[in-house]
């Protein structure tokens, strides 16, 4: 039986990893607790995510990057992450920064859901 429960835990995660949605890095990414989503980046150099100006978020780094050329990084979100919204700054990793995602664009926020 416990070998039975052990296969049917890492098939559901399993399942989980494989369902992850992937997210361009200037969107609205929609996660449930537990669960986990893909940041892609369709710019051409690194970008930097990290907490909005003012915020926190329930990562334990204080910024992701993100690699250029369609690159991506999966976050996990923590079981115990705050249901609600967390706006993100997304900037191009170089010397000089920038905004990829344009002044007037969508502010890109995280919003993290029950599971």
């Amino acid at each position: 039986m416990t070998k039975l429960v052990a296969v049917l835990v890492l098939l559901f995660a399993m399942l989980g990893y494989a369902q992850a949605e992937t997210f361009d890095v200037c969107g609205t990414v929609t996660a449930v607790q537990g669960g986990s989503f893909t940041w892609n980046n369709p710019y051409s150099v690194q970008v930097r995510i990290t907490p909005a100006p003012g915020t926190t978020w329930f990562l334990g780094v204080s910024y992701v990057v993100v690699p250029g050329n369609n690159g991506q990084v999966t976050i996990n979100v923590p079981s115990n992450a705050g249901v609600g919204t967390y706006d993100i700054s997304v900037t191009y990793n170089t010397i000089v920064g920038g905004n990829p995602c344009g002044g007037n664009a969508a502010n890109p926020k995280i919003v993290v859901v029950v599971s």
